[in-house]
C-alpha cells in the first residue's frame, strides 16, 4: 500500500496498491496506466509526480476505460504533508465518483 498526496495542497489523495487507487475511507475508486490514474469510469483525474504525488497539467489527457471496481479495503488514512509548489502543475479535481477522496 503506497500512500498519494495531492501536490500543491499536500492532502491525503488515497492509497495505490497495485495498480489500483482507494480512498481514504478505502474505496476502490479508479485504476493506473503507467502514471496516469482514471477513475472507474474511465476518465483521467490525475498524473503521478514522483511516485508519491498526485496532480494535473494544462494537458489534454487520453481517456480509459470503465472498470469495475474491487472489494475495498480497511485503512486509515495518513496525515497530510507539505504541498509541493511546482508551476503548471494543479490538485486532481476528482469527479463525482470520486468525492470521498
Amino acid at each position: 500500500m503506497k500512500p498519494l498526496w495531492k501536490i500543491r495542497s499536500g492532502e491525503f489523495a488515497g492509497w495505490k496498491i497495485n495498480d489500483a487507487l482507494y480512498n481514504s475511507d478505502g474505496e476502490n475508486i479508479g485504476y493506473f496506466i503507467d502514471n496516469l490514474v482514471y477513475s472507474l469510469s474511465g476518465k483521467c483525474i490525475a498524473e503521478l509526480y514522483l511516485s508519491d504525488w498526485m496532480g494535473t497539467r494544462n494537458l489534454i489527457y487520453p481517456i480509459g476505460s470503465p472498470r469495475a471496481g474491487f472489494a475495498g479495503i480497511a485503512a486509515q488514512a495518513p496525515s497530510g504533508r507539505v504541498g509541493l509548489s511546482i508551476g503548471g502543475w494543479q490538485d486532481p479535481d476528482f469527479p463525482r465518483e470520486c468525492v470521498n477522496i
